[in-house]
């Protein structure tokens, strides 16, 4: 959702946007993880994102990164799960409502452009 709440708020209005996940089912928590992508895909659809998801079933993904249209591969090692743990039902947190606020876990991005 951050990544989404992201591109909404950078994206020009009228700017049709589409974001196709590929992961892979959880083992213990699929159904709950199901659920979650639909109700991603639900509140995307209403700011004029179009949300996709499918679940990887060949058991060779494990490469985490984004692919834009405009030729770029933004590869993450530690996909978007760069945020260290803080208090979510705290609503006096900055941490909880500002992103920018939120101490990080060691990450490393890698921007490769790619050929044509």
């Amino acid at each position: 959702m951050e990544l989404i709440k992201t591109i909404v708020r950078i994206k020009v209005p009228g700017e049709e946007i589409t974001v196709h996940v590929i992961t892979v089912e959880d083992e213990f928590k699929g159904e709950d993880q199901k659920e979650s992508l639909e109700i991603i895909r639900e509140c995307s659809a209403a700011v004029g994102i179009n949300f996709t998801w499918e679940f990887d079933e060949s058991g060779h993904i494990h490469a985490r990164h984004i692919v834009t249209d405009h030729g770029w591969k933004i590869s993450l090692d530690r996909g978007l799960d760069v945020f260290q743990k803080y208090e979510m039902n705290d609503s006096l947190s900055f941490a909880n409502r500002l992103q920018e606020e939120r101490r990080c876990k060691a990450f490393e991005v890698t921007f490769i452009k790619m050929d044509e």
